[in-house]
């Protein structure tokens, strides 16, 4: 386990971006350029945390709705991209401090709807898998 692991930090070559509205929320997102678009990560703490101490599975819910929201935009030359569909399961409780990545997969892609598989893994463990169904609305070109 790296330094940055044992106290729930992003790694070094991750980068910290700021967003707006709900993923603002998550307060410690980041992204890793990779050959084929970002890889995307939420730096977690107590502040996360439901009364019983775990991450808040509304929470990752809500971080996996986002990142494969993410993943199927730049997927779509950034059109508007609306989640139809989630389907989640938990694997494994999640302490926090950690840090969270989600391996995305675009399954099926047309013009108007994609459909989309991710996991949410902390220290090479899942936590929580999820597939969902995404409406595309392309934006006009100017």
């Amino acid at each position: 386990m790296t330094e940055e692991q044992e106290k729930g930090q992003a790694p070094a070559d991750w980068k910290r971006r700021q967003m707006r509205g709900i993923p603002a929320s998550f307060e410690a997102f980041w992204t890793k350029s990779e050959q084929d678009g970002f890889r995307y990560g939420v730096q977690l703490d107590e502040r996360h945390c439901n009364a019983q101490g775990f991450v808040h599975g509304g929470l990752m819910m809500s971080i996996m709705d986002h990142i494969l929201s993410l993943k199927i935009w730049e997927a779509s030359d950034r059109s508007i991209c609306s989640t139809v569909h989630l389907d989640c399961h938990f694997l494994s409780p999640l302490r926090a401090p950690c840090f969270v990545e989600v391996d995305t997969e675009i399954l099926r892609q047309g013009k108007k709807t994609a459909f989309l598989r991710g996991i949410l893994r902390s220290d090479d463990k899942d936590i929580m898998e999820a597939t969902g169904v995404w409406n595309i609305m392309p934006v006009p070109k100017s």
